[in-house]
């Protein structure tokens, strides 16, 4: 998923020196072919133009610290092992889809098997909140340590172990419950990953954002019908072979895929940013953010900058109110409107085929009818307030009637729709406003705790209503979006220096 030497990708050899250096004159200044791609990234330029320049292979070796290292451009149309990076991290994202949803439309049947509360169940949201927490603090050093190959590497073979637990069907519900810390870890660690890679494609970034993100609402949308199946059928358990075998796959093109992304080439995307700095060649503006160490770039440290701070928030709110109207959403129809699981089911999925669908055109929308992202992330915004709200206010009323449920379908649709872009467009400006030294430690952190909100959010929303009723779960929804809305209009207050982007 995300990718911190694909940072370096672009940067080396977008910066291809044209007089012909050698690579032991790379190894004394890897900052002097950095200037351009810096500059191109400060400005929001577009890097086509130099990438076009560049020779149809694309790849060079760089000798540092005594290693030869690939550098290449993140051009999926010049360089092949990009394009599997690409279908790596989709493959991924569907994964992570199937794993939020699961719980949510499993939660009537684990209530019943493992004869416990709603509650206890949510649970699962806390332990993977626990799970993100550990990837935004050691994120960073994963990569220091085994390079953004050993990290893939690693995070896709703990969903392999732990869901091959789940599907055996764990006898008791602590050891079920046990899983979802460490497939937490590994999912964090993944979501940054493939928010930066996709963030930095040379070309179509808007276009592959939103289809990444695409296919964890395709894979949410197609679970709650997909484990109402299982459960009809007694063997609710294989609902995670589906994750099982697609992580499977994702591991056997990820090997050779991110071969090149050691910990030496890591190293040297941030030493070759940090001589640019210090170059005075890509000076940052007077209140944009101040470049320390990558070594010391901790999270407390990460988190009083205000692109990341902001952008933390925003996701810790965003993924509570999406992931919490996914996973109770369930409970909420079969508990106040029909005791049908399946045609509840397919409600619920209209949910996430509306995040699909708004995921896959309004990043085309943006691109072609706003300023740039985060304008077009503000409409958005506001429209997933009004349908929230239009949600509430249908929720008022019962009937048994197929209109008032065709009602019902499309308003939770739409819903779906307008706040799908806001995640992946989220990220492509937190990428703009962020020097791209900082994009792995600020974007996993960021990304991470937002990932808390994705577990601590649902996992309060079961809390809440067990003590005030099921009936709730729609205002509290209404409440995370209008909050999600609100910390993104405050951007252009905190942020300055890039007016181009916001």
């Amino acid at each position: 998923m995300d990718d911190p030497s694909t940072l370096g990708h672009i940067e080396m050899e977008d910066l291809m020196p044209a007089d012909g250096h050698t690579n032991e004159q790379k190894k004394e200044s890897p900052a002097q072919d950095a200037t351009p791609l810096m500059g191109e990234a400060k400005a929001g330029k577009s890097s086509s133009d130099d990438i076009n320049a560049l020779p149809l292979e694309g790849m060079r070796d760089v000798i540092w610290k005594d290693h030869v290292i690939k550098v290449y451009p993140l051009n999926y149309q010049k360089i092949h092992i990009v394009r599997w990076q690409i279908f790596a991290g989709l493959l991924l994202f569907l994964v992570f889809g199937l794993n939020d949803q699961t719980t949510g439309s499993l939660m009537p049947t684990l209530v019943e098997e493992y004869n416990i509360s709603r509650v206890k169940v949510s649970t699962i949201f806390f332990l993977q909140l626990l799970g993100y927490t550990l990837a935004s603090l050691c994120n960073e050093w994963v990569h220091r340590l085994v390079g953004t190959r050993g990290g893939v590497i690693i995070a896709t073979s703990i969903c392999l172990i732990f869901f091959s637990i789940l599907v055996s069907k764990p006898s008791n519900f602590y050891l079920y419950l046990f899983c979802y810390l460490p497939l937490g870890l590994a999912v964090g660690i993944l979501d940054s990953l493939g928010n930066v890679l996709i963030g930095n494609l040379v070309v179509h970034k808007n276009e592959f954002m939103g289809l990444m993100h695409a296919a964890y609402g395709a894979a949410a949308m197609v679970t709650p019908p997909l484990v109402s199946h299982f459960v009809g059928a007694k063997h609710w358990p294989l609902v995670f072979f589906i994750p099982l075998t697609i992580s499977a796959i994702a591991l056997i093109i990820v090997i050779p895929s991110f071969r090149f992304e050691t910990a030496v080439k890591y190293d040297y995307i941030c030493h070759e940013e940090d001589e640019v700095n210090e170059m005075g060649e890509t000076p940052l503006e007077e209140n944009a953010l101040d470049i320390e160490k990558v070594d010391e770039a901790k999270f407390l440290t990460m988190l009083q900058k205000p692109p990341v701070l902001l952008y933390a928030i925003f996701l810790f709110l965003y993924l509570g109110a999406e992931i919490s109207t996914g996973s109770w959403l369930f409970t909420y129809l079969l508990e106040t409107k029909s005791d049908n699981k399946i045609s509840m089911s397919y409600i619920v999925a209209s949910y996430w085929m509306g995040l699909t669908v708004g995921r896959l055109c309004l990043g085309f929308v943006s691109d072609r009818y706003f300023p740039n992202v985060y304008r077009a992330n503000r409409v958005y915004a506001y429209l997933t307030v009004c349908w929230y709200t239009v949600f509430v206010v249908v929720g008022l009323f019962h009937s048994n009637s197929n209109f008032y449920f065709a009602v019902l379908f499309i308003v939770i649709f739409l819903c779906g729709v307008f706040i799908g872009p806001l995640f992946p467009n989220g990220s492509i400006v937190a990428l703009q406003v962020l020097p791209r030294r900082l994009h792995i430690s600020g974007i996993g952190i960021a990304v991470a705790v937002g990932g808390c909100g994705g577990a601590a959010l649902p996992y309060s929303v079961g809390v809440i209503t067990h003590i005030a009723g099921v009936e709730w779960i729609p205002f509290l929804c209404w409440a995370m979006v209008v909050l999600v809305t609100l910390v993104w209009s405050l951007y252009p207050r905190y942020i300055h220096g890039y007016d181009e982007f916001l």
